[in-house]
């Protein structure tokens, strides 16, 4: 009985052996981070979550993508300078910020560009929008998809924008990176150079009388609470950018990369689906804060664009040769 007893645990014993040979060993979770700048109900970012979200699904865990929201990586710029050298995975930052780093995005941001909505999705769905993304594979950068980023317009703190005359000495916080201290100054006004996470606070200190950006944007950083008069310019259609490093994407399959782009495709049509509603109740939520929201006529406008004209002469001739097909697929007159 005994042998009998020793004979069926050595069974048992290879058994468990042999399981453990022909057991499949779990892949290891892939861990990366994206960095984002503003909160996480910003509806850009819910949309930079989905995308996290879509790859884990479509990977069953395996490649898992943490967002970090509210400059948890750093600001804008210092987040995409990380993104050159692999220090951060992804980053979703403004085509003005990445300008830097891919002159052509410069062009898809002109003044008085786009007609319309329409007009800019055209631009960016096409392969204008692609040949810029691609501009930036020399500084180490992977474009994936864009975001759309509304339209920009002014607000001020004392009192609105209601002529081209009324910028005269105003002094209006303008981005870090890009041209629209140029395009301030031709207008009359004074720019103050700074990044987007010291407009609040220069705002409060008295240190500028404006800013410009888009309406959820506005409302989502507070501003409305400290500058209350938005001017509906227009003054540039805009868009975000979904980036990833470009030794972090070499670190992906074929098969992955192309996950990853239907993911990052699938995110940016929701987030444009949901932009409207976005823009609408920023609105609401300003105008019942008691934020005066006015409109600039057709003949001011018409002043503003005209003043604009002479940044344009300043691009290079590959910058001239984008904005020149930008305007080729303008909105048809009827």
């Amino acid at each position: 009985m005994r042998k009998q007893g020793k004979f069926a645990v050595s069974l048992a014993l290879a058994a468990l052996l042999l399981s453990g040979c022909t057991a499949q060993v779990d892949e290891p979770v892939r861990r990366y981070r994206l960095a984002s700048s503003q909160s996480a109900t910003y509806v850009t970012n819910q949309a930079c979550q989905r995308f996290c979200d879509l790859v884990e699904q479509a990977t069953d865990g395996s490649i898992v993508i943490e967002p970090f929201f509210d400059n948890g990586l750093g600001s804008d710029d210092e987040a995409l300078e990380q993104c050159t050298y692999g220090g951060v995975d992804f980053v979703r930052t403004t085509v003005s910020a990445a300008a830097q780093y891919a002159p052509q995005l410069t062009a898809l941001q002109m003044p008085y560009l786009y007609d319309s909505d329409e007009h800019l999705f055209r631009v960016l769905d096409g392969t204008v929008g692609q040949q810029a993304l691609d501009s930036l594979a020399p500084a180490g950068l992977t474009g994936l998809t864009y975001f759309y980023a509304g339209y920009r317009c002014f607000f001020t703190v004392d009192q609105p924008i209601s002529s081209l005359d009324d910028m005269r000495g105003l002094r209006l916080g303008t981005g870090a990176l890009g041209d629209m201290d140029l395009l301030v100054e031709q207008w009359g006004a004074i720019a103050v150079p700074l990044t987007r996470e010291q407009f609040a606070l220069a705002l409060r200190a008295g240190q500028i009388d404006g800013a410009e950006d888009n309406l959820p944007t506005y409302v989502d950083s507070g501003y409305y609470k400290l500058a209350p008069y938005w001017t509906y310019d227009r003054h540039t259609y805009n868009a975000d950018v979904l980036i990833a490093s470009s030794s972090t994407w070499d670190d992906f399959s074929e098969e992955e990369l192309a996950m990853l782009r239907d993911c990052a495709s699938k995110a940016a049509a929701w987030q444009r689906d949901h932009w409207l509603s976005a823009e609408v109740r920023a609105m609401l939520h300003a105008s019942r804060s008691g934020c005066y929201m006015g409109l600039l006529d057709e003949e001011q406008i018409a002043h503003f664009r005209a003043s604009a004209q002479q940044l344009y002469d300043q691009l290079t001739a590959e910058q001239q040769r984008v904005v020149e097909e930008v305007g080729n697929l303008a909105d048809e007159v009827e």
